[in-house]
């Protein structure tokens, strides 16, 4: 028998075959291709599968010696009208067909016995080509696909042949799972949404004859999900937490280990003063640096090609949605001011040459998934529950403009976003709040009056503007 990979990936091959000919299918009841198209097409399919067929069938059919077994072709005779070919099996058992082909499509049944991958993950990885050629999807929704299953699906599931799985399975798995994880809501739909992906693939393609996930109910397992509102605290970071960031890239920077150009460490130091996205970071140049505020208007993508992750720069930033605005403007601070030419300087002492401002000694632009690694990473190693950049932005919205008085419609502009986003998913009371107001109302008490006397500074820490706050600022 011919080598178990090369096996493998015929039939792999037979099955890409056998999706592109439904494919086509799709295509001419959708009116997309007529009929001659689609007749011309398949008969090409159909030559290649046989190729593939025949290709599995010659290298595996051999004799213990490594030569070819014979195949016999018995003409009709007086004695035997009947027209047929044979073969003897490895065996010793002869099996015969009416046609040549015939013969080796049981040829192909008989090598491919047992060797058929029909594991979740297999029949997983089907389901997600498959709504790559016929749904159009994102290349981040595939992605986020890829990182669910290998988040949400045991390796020990993931190996199980499809066919056996029936609900029962799936429902102790489920419930281990959110009993041990505790998940958000959120979560469980996107474990059910892998789920879903998987066994109507099955299903559809008549792996399975029913699905069990359809038996699967969400409401007992709501019950051991984290139903709780995340609290401030667990979206944003004080400001002892961000100069804790700030001290410990500072520090960083003078060990060999990370090297006085510690590039990451200054990108996290511009996200603090600025509070922009990450791939708006990645993809800022130096010509984007104006006289007095920084032109924010484009971002670092990336997409899937022939299996490798390839980045490329966007002329939009995330809220334009693909339609250009000309982005947006920061101001230009003397702080941000001192470390742009604090990074520019490096970059000439080590002869980098880049348009971009956060850019790797070979002067090619930083990658968003380095960047994010290097944050999670740095906020970990301080115990800090919030790793993302996301929190960089929140937490310069709530620490520093909110209380500055700047109001909801200028924060909204300075961070890329409406106001009804700006208002509630990005303004909170800061973490320290009631030792804030503590202080505020302490330095207020008369001892001799026993009345509270003039504020000297009042600090709003509501968590939500009100509305009519917010229509008196929009005017």
């Amino acid at each position: 028998m011919g080598n178990n990979v090369d096996v493998l990936e015929v039939f792999k091959a037979r099955k890409s075959l056998e999706s592109q000919r439904e494919f086509l299918n799709v295509q001419h009841s959708l009116g997309i291709i007529d009929a001659d198209g689609v007749r011309n097409e398949l008969e090409l399919i159909s030559k290649k599968e046989q190729a593939i067929r025949d290709r599995l069938v010659l290298n595996s059919h051999v004799t213990a010696d490594g030569l070819p077994r014979s195949i016999a072709h018995h003409e009709p005779t007086p004695n035997n009208p009947k027209d047929y070919y044979s073969t003897k099996m490895p065996d010793g058992k002869k099996i015969k067909a009416v046609t040549y082909d015939g013969l080796m499509e049981k040829l192909f049944a008989y090598y491919t016995t047992g060797i058929r991958d029909y594991s979740i993950e297999s029949v997983f990885n089907a389901a997600l080509h498959e709504k790559e050629v016929t749904e159009n999807p994102k290349a981040n929704t595939l992605a986020k696909n890829r990182v669910d299953f290998k988040h949400y699906i045991s390796k020990e599931l993931a190996s199980k042949d499809i066919r056996n799985v029936n609900d029962l399975i799936l429902k102790q798995y489920t419930q281990e799972w959110v009993n041990r994880e505790h998940p958000k809501q959120k979560a469980f739909f996107s474990y059910k949404g892998i789920l879903n992906l998987i066994f109507d693939y099955a299903y559809a393609h008549k792996i399975i004859p029913t699905n069990p996930v359809e038996m699967i109910k969400n409401k007992p397992y709501m019950k051991s999900c984290d139903t709780r509102k995340a609290k401030p605290e667990d979206k944003i970071l004080s400001p002892e937490e961000i100069d804790i960031i700030k001290d410990e890239i500072r520090y960083r920077m003078t060990k060999k280990k990370w090297g006085s150009y510690y590039i990451n460490g200054y990108a996290a130091l511009f996200a603090i003063e600025t509070g922009v996205r990450v791939g708006e970071l990645c993809a800022l140049k130096w010509e984007d640096i104006l006289a007095t505020s920084i032109h924010i208007h484009a971002q670092q993508l990336s997409v899937k090609e022939n299996g490798q992750k390839v980045y490329y720069y966007d002329t939009c930033t995330k809220n334009e949605k693909g339609i250009s605005q000309d982005g947006r403007e920061f101001p230009l601070t003397r702080k941000i001011k001192n470390l742009l030419l604090e990074i520019k300087d490096k970059q000439d002492a080590l002869g980098i040459d880049s348009e971009f401002i956060f850019c790797n000694e070979d002067g090619d632009w930083i990658k968003k998934d380095a960047y994010e690694t290097f944050l999670r990473r740095l906020c970990q190693s301080k115990g800090f529950h919030v790793t993302n950049n996301h929190a960089l932005r929140m937490s310069l919205n709530s620490n520093v403009l909110l209380p500055m008085g700047i109001s909801v419609a200028d924060r909204a502009a300075m961070l890329g976003h409406s106001i009804q986003t700006n208002l509630q998913f990005y303004s909170f009371a800061k973490k320290d709040y009631l030792e804030n107001v503590r202080d505020l109302l302490d330095s207020q008490d008369d001892s001799n009056e026993g009345t509270l006397r003039e504020p000297l500074k009042i600090i709003p820490f509501s968590k939500k503007e009100s509305p009519e706050a917010l229509i008196s600022q929009c005017f």
